[in-house]
């Protein structure tokens, strides 16, 4: 397992929190009203995956988060859609994003 090197993991036990420590929180309460959609690549003959996190009442709001590469393009969408049917706040995918949000003129 590949444990990243920006993590610290030296800390004393019995110390108090700050409240900063819960600005990632915070910062996250926006992927409640998320819409949840996929991309998939085609890079070095393998299907990588990225879901992608969309405000819904801010379209230019997104993360992307990475999640794992297949051998195959169906194996990719399976999987996709199985975590994209799991990952949203919504069952029966009621939050959409307005496709007219961002005006895009082509003149």
């Amino acid at each position: 397992m590949y444990i990243a090197d920006s993590i610290n993991f030296e800390y004393s036990e019995n110390q108090k929190g700050a409240r900063k420590d819960f600005d990632i929180f915070e910062e996250n309460l926006w992927l409640h009203d998320t819409e949840i959609r996929y991309i998939i690549d085609l890079k070095n003959g393998r299907w990588h995956l990225t879901m992608l996190f969309i405000s819904i009442y801010n379209p230019l709001k997104l993360r992307c988060h990475y999640l794992d590469h297949y051998d195959s393009q169906k194996k990719a969408e399976l999987y996709a859609q199985i975590f994209q049917r799991g990952i949203r706040k919504d069952a029966r995918g009621t939050l959409k994003l307005n496709e007219n949000a961002y005006n895009i003129c082509y003149n």
